[in-house]
């Protein structure tokens, strides 16, 4: 594993990518439709896998239609919540169309009546990836240590990325606390990085 010890070439990067992420965007605005289609099959092993989407934010690609067609397919969905700063995200059920609530950093999650749930697949959105799996988010950490802790619990995690095709780099930087993607999934294709199946 390579260290990455100068944060202010970190936050460039994350800077470029955003940039890059916003044109990417309005050049592919059926990208969300696509996913849908390109989710690998292998993945859903069995009826009744819980699977943790995410609601877009920025540029970030609009997973709505794949849920929806795992739903279709027997998944149970849910969303994650942002339980404390420094602390795992949680997760709690969610269909769509079902009412959502606006937690910490602005972001939309599933009502706090709603059950919670422990996923078997995550799907993860990202700036930037590479073919080892590693994965660029925005800093803050949530993924990586949600990510240690679910693996924890359970080694047959699955961890998707979600991104355009275009946001793959030649290596992205990494440090002691990053997680790996075990695949990605993008408008044109599903990527085996571990091949790992929940």
């Amino acid at each position: 594993m390579s260290f990455f010890n100068s944060s202010n070439e970190k936050s460039d990067l994350r800077a470029r990518m955003k940039r890059k992420r916003v044109t990417l965007q309005s050049l592919y605005p059926r990208s969300g439709t696509q996913l849908s289609a390109r989710f690998p099959a292998e993945l859903l092993t069995r009826p009744g896998l819980a699977i943790s989407g995410y609601v877009p934010i920025q540029s970030e690609i609009d997973p709505t239609a794949l849920m929806e067609k795992l739903k279709s397919r027997g998944a149970q969905l849910c969303l994650p919540v942002v339980n404390g700063e420094k602390e795992p995200l949680i997760f709690r059920a969610w269909s769509p169309g079902d009412e959502l609530d606006i937690g910490k950093f602005d972001v939309e999650e599933p009502l706090p009546t709603a059950k919670p749930m422990t996923p078997d697949i995550v799907l993860v959105p990202l700036l930037a990836f590479d073919k080892k799996g590693r994965r660029l988010g925005y800093g803050g950490g949530f993924y990586d240590r949600t990510l240690k802790a679910l693996r924890a619990a359970d080694p047959d995690l699955v961890a998707v990325g979600i991104g355009y095709a275009a946001q793959q780099i030649a290596k992205v930087p990494t440090d002691g606390g990053d997680q790996s993607l075990d695949w990605v999934l993008t408008e044109t294709g599903a990527i085996s990085i571990t091949g790992k199946t929940p």
